[in-house]
């Protein structure tokens, strides 16, 4: 069993192609649940990050470097047939620095990366890091963010739980810093939402910077979690981009 992700007991043996979908701040592998049978052909795979769901237990990551080395050798394990990595918010951070890795260790990067809601990775924080606030701040900040019910947020004692957890993922990604390097031979998709004031779409132009194998963009209706409001549309997004992608591969 892979510890860093789940197919959520739903395995593909005979599909074409997996999907890697790495979570956002404070999020685990059931933010992608609800897309299990969305994609044809496609096996899903979610993160399973420390910290949190059934490793609850284990301490929370705190650098991206920490967490790109225990995922790299997570990735290399499901590399055997081709494989697409999405990313949502500090998820589409970490897809991007995952995929660095994985090239710079001889190991077959994903045939498309996909990232959703983050700011192209050579752009600085334009707010204030949130990560070292007061709790209560902390706490009114993620409400800000969305993705988080208001009555987790209201629980002190779920969030006396949730709390080193979510600041480790927020310390994680506040804390990186971006060092300039060839371009990714791996094509880029953006996906935005266009109500997400905390990413906004003009903040997202620039991860065509990071690869020379192409780059295309798609704008979905919502806010910061479009992933959720658009599901559909965004599934259909990923799959066509997939299926493309692998018919050129085998022409």
């Amino acid at each position: 069993m892979n510890p860093w992700f789940t197919h959520f007991s739903r395995p593909a043996p005979h599909a074409a192609a997996r999907l890697l979908c790495l979570p956002s701040s404070g999020g685990g592998s059931t933010l992608y649940r609800p897309w299990l049978g969305g994609l044809d052909d496609v096996e899903l795979h979610a993160a399973l990050l420390p910290g949190r769901e059934r490793r609850m237990l284990e301490p929370p990551v705190q650098t991206m470097a920490a967490m790109i080395d225990g995922l790299v050798p997570a990735v290399a394990a499901l590399a055997d047939k081709p494989y697409f990595l999405f990313g949502h918010s500090m998820g589409a951070l970490i897809a991007f620095e995952l995929t660095r890795s994985l090239l710079a260790r001889g190991i077959a990067p994903p045939r498309r990366l996909f990232v959703s809601a983050f700011r192209a990775p050579d752009l600085p924080n334009p707010k204030r890091d949130l990560h070292p606030l007061p709790d209560d701040e902390f706490i009114d900040a993620l409400r800000e963010y969305g993705g988080t019910p208001d009555a987790v947020l209201r629980h002190r004692e779920t969030m006396e739980v949730l709390l080193p957890m979510l600041r480790a993922d927020f310390r994680m990604h506040e804390t990186y810093r971006y060092h300039a390097a060839r371009a990714l031979p791996v094509p880029i998709t953006a996906l935005a939402g266009r109500a997400d004031d905390a990413v906004p779409a003009s903040q997202m132009g620039g991860w065509a910077k990071q690869t020379d194998a192409g780059f295309d963009m798609h704008h979905f209706d919502g806010a910061h979690f479009f992933i959720h409001d658009n599901r559909d549309a965004v599934l259909k997004t990923l799959g066509e981009s997939i299926h493309e992608e692998l018919a050129v591969a085998w022409d």
